[in-house]
């Protein structure tokens, strides 16, 4: 898995950053795809980036499975059809891997098998474009983007921003969302939480169904350095203090 720097590819200065939140297929929010683009259009994004999860790989789980769903086949083709319209929607990605997209070839992993001779490339499996590349982490305009296994946790995406003492944004936790800034007497980094892109009514996410902490579905931008993050309406009262 490779690390990029954007600016020393393209050579830009800067970028106006879309950033989609994990979007777990076959089991995202429906109109979240709608949803990103129109965010992405109205900050006039000239980049995306996914921060990960890509897929669920929910039968694969090292979690219990919820039997009432599809088997591991089935998901797969379910999820490759739901990544067309991504797809057409982003032609050009940058996806960051996420923990469920490794999920199997850790499995192959953990019975000893060597993914890369045993498993293909995420690419091949759910026919990905070459103009999507697959990356561990990527650096936009000196921010960290990755998916944020090691942020986890409540506000640990503050946490990451500030041991890192670097601009960093993240996904992953789906019920963290928002900017959190640190400074120092030399510095100002932040540290930011996109939220993400599931249909929490799924029964994927069923394990969920007794926490307080809801997923916030959500996308983020970053444009010229700058972060703001756009909440998808739900329909949820707003409570304001």
């Amino acid at each position: 898995m490779i690390n990029i720097n954007l600016n020393e590819i393209d050579g830009k200065k800067t970028h106006r950053v879309g950033i989609i939140g994990d979007s777990h297929l076959p089991y995202e929010k429906g109109g979240y795809l709608e949803f990103c683009q129109e965010q992405f259009e109205m900050w006039d994004c000239d980049t995306i980036v996914h921060i990960g999860d890509l897929i669920d790989h929910h039968a694969l789980s090292f979690h219990d499975s919820e039997p009432t769903l599809q088997g591991g086949h089935g998901e797969m083709l379910d999820a490759r059809d739901r990544l067309q319209p991504w797809v057409e929607a982003f032609p050009e990605l940058i996806m960051c891997f996420g923990n469920h997209d490794k999920i199997p070839a850790r499995q192959l992993t953990k019975i000893g098998m060597a993914a890369e001779v045993w498993m293909k490339p995420l690419h091949e499996i759910y026919e990905l474009p070459d103009s999507w590349t697959l990356v561990n982490n990527v650096v936009i305009d000196d921010i960290l983007y990755h998916h944020g296994e090691t942020a986890g946790g409540v506000n640990g995406f503050r946490k990451d921003s500030m041991e890192r003492m670097r601009s960093t944004v993240t996904g992953h936790n789906h019920s963290n969302f928002g900017i959190s800034y640190t400074a120092t007497n030399d510095e100002l980094v932040f540290g930011m939480a996109v939220g993400c892109g599931v249909d929490n009514d799924a029964m994927a996410f069923a394990y969920g169904k007794n926490f307080s902490k809801k997923p916030i579905v959500g996308c983020g931008v970053v444009i010229e350095g700058q972060p703001y993050v756009e909440p998808m309406d739900l329909g949820i009262k707003l409570r304001r203090i």
